[in-house]
């Protein structure tokens, strides 16, 4: 696949239609059905979203014709590790969410298991590109 995803501008823009297009499917399995075929939506639309948005964003110093490895979801060590507490901080919001909802609690599990999946997929990612940065010789030199 030759399409990548390389400006800022286009990466905020496929963020922002992403979460667009999920918030849309999460809204409307909430209409048309329940709180867990909408949850069941924001999960499978926001896996998609990830999945498409790891493979075609491409950083400055990455090759634009070779896939990425499947592991690698970031560019940058530092993007992943943000992510990452996003994500740790939507299962622990999740979580507070299934204290106040007993009725939904088990949908609200199944939430915090999904985003502290996402946030290992992340972290998984980030620590690897670290190893490799110091496995090329390219780790931070002390100031």
């Amino acid at each position: 696949m030759q399409n990548r995803i390389t400006t800022p501008q286009s990466k905020v823009t496929f963020v922002v239609l992403g979460y667009v297009a999920v918030t849309v499917a999460t809204l409307f399995g909430a209409l048309a059905a329940n709180v867990t075929t909408a949850y069941l939506l924001y999960c499978v639309s926001l896996s998609i979203v990830i999945g498409i948005g790891s493979r075609l964003f491409r950083g400055e110093a990455e090759d634009r014709v070779a896939p990425r490895p499947v592991w690698r979801m970031t560019s940058k060590p530092t993007a992943g590790f943000v992510l990452t507490s996003a994500f740790v901080l939507q299962a622990v919001s999740t979580g507070v969410s299934a204290a106040v909802a007993p009725d939904n609690a088990p949908v609200y599990v199944f939430g915090v298991l999904f985003s502290l999946a996402i946030a290992a997929v992340y972290l998984n990612s980030s620590l690897r590109l670290l190893r490799g940065r110091e496995n090329s010789g390219i780790a931070r030199q002390p100031h």
